[in-house]
């Protein structure tokens, strides 16, 4: 029984966010009658306070995507950047300022859905991985199996994490995802994706660009005083 609701809630690896365009007809795949919105599905992590469960069976079922954060009115936005190898690789450089994610989707012990994009661990110059950052990871992976809960550690600069009881976890029970991983992200990020078409058309995407100056002092030779 255990095997058959670990195959239920494995998402299955896709090249979804590898293509060039945002599907016009991916809504009619959707599960009818689940969200009206995809402001409905969260892109903030869970509360200190919230018991919760990451999808998947391991970090490997976590898509990893380039994101960027574009100022749209008052607020900034993270986007998806979503095509090919080649158009990730101009996008990234035209932005400048993306991080690497992974993308967990989560449900609270009160059935609230969200997604907490985690950065991809990567070590500074001393070979150390930021603590927020490592804790993060290891606090989602214990999520894709129990109940838990992180709580911001602010003096020692990481997150600390808690199982719920064992009486809790029965009384929680299994996680109701409700809905596959692709639906959750798509609705979620609704209009918010760097393609190749947005990125001519959307018109936030244009004024974040800009237009690059090529500064003289950005090369060391040129900021030696005589």
């Amino acid at each position: 029984m255990k095997q058959e609701q670990e195959q239920e809630t494995t998402p299955k690896k896709n090249s979804l966010f590898g293509e060039t365009r945002v599907s016009k007809d991916f809504k009619t795949t959707l599960t009818p009658g689940k969200l009206k919105s995809g402001s409905q599905i969260s892109r903030e992590k869970p509360t200190d306070q919230e018991w919760f469960q990451v999808y998947g069976n391991s970090m490997d079922d976590l898509e990893e995507m380039a994101i960027v954060k574009i100022p749209v009115g008052l607020k900034e936005e993270d986007y998806i950047i979503r095509g090919t190898k080649k158009f990730q690789d101009d996008a990234k450089n035209s932005f400048k300022k993306v991080r690497m994610c992974r993308v967990a989707f989560y449900v609270t012990s009160n059935g609230r859905p969200g997604l907490w994009m985690i950065s991809v661990p990567s070590a500074n110059k001393e070979g150390y991985i930021n603590a927020w950052v490592a804790t993060a990871n290891e606090i989602v992976e214990m999520a894709q199996k129990k109940w838990v809960k992180k709580q911001s550690n602010v003096p020692n600069g990481y997150y600390d994490g808690f199982y719920a009881r064992e009486e809790d976890q029965q009384i929680f029970g299994e996680p109701d995802f409700r809905f596959g991983y692709e639906e959750a992200v798509l609705k979620s990020f609704d209009k918010f994706f760097i393609t190749e078409e947005t990125i001519e058309t959307d018109p936030h995407l244009r004024v974040a660009m800009g237009t690059p100056i090529d500064l003289k002092t950005s090369k060391l030779e040129n900021r030696k005083v005589e």
